[in-house]
């Protein structure tokens, strides 16, 4: 097996979306599994600028490029993210996302109870 895994901005992202918080419109996502490495799931993922929301698992993540605010619902923080940032999330924490310029992050995670 190789030790590359390949260029995170060279990966074809499987399109998504989350559902607008602001209009109910259909914000853009991306992502893509690279794989997975003692019991941890390592991805890319990209958002457009847009307003969303949901709970997330136990994740680290590096953004790439772009930018945007996440709140946190249980402790109001609201934290600014940009390019070269480390991000930890806690399992079941409900954010909201607030892109302002495409974003692209590496991340690595896992899923409830793993």
């Amino acid at each position: 097996m190789t030790q590359h895994l390949g260029n995170v901005f060279g990966y074809a992202l499987q399109a998504e979306g989350y559902v607008s918080l602001e209009d109910g419109t259909t914000v853009p996502t991306a992502t893509h599994h690279i794989g997975t490495v003692a019991d941890a799931d390592i991805g890319v993922w990209e958002a457009e600028p847009g307003l969303i929301g949901g709970v997330t698992n136990e994740e680290v993540f590096v953004v790439l490029e772009g930018r945007a605010e996440v709140t946190f619902e249980d402790t109001q923080e609201t934290i600014r993210i940009g390019p070269g940032d480390v991000v930890r999330l806690k399992a079941g924490q409900r954010n909201t996302w607030r892109t302002i310029e495409r974003l692209r992050k590496v991340s690595v995670w896992s899923e409830p109870g793993v």
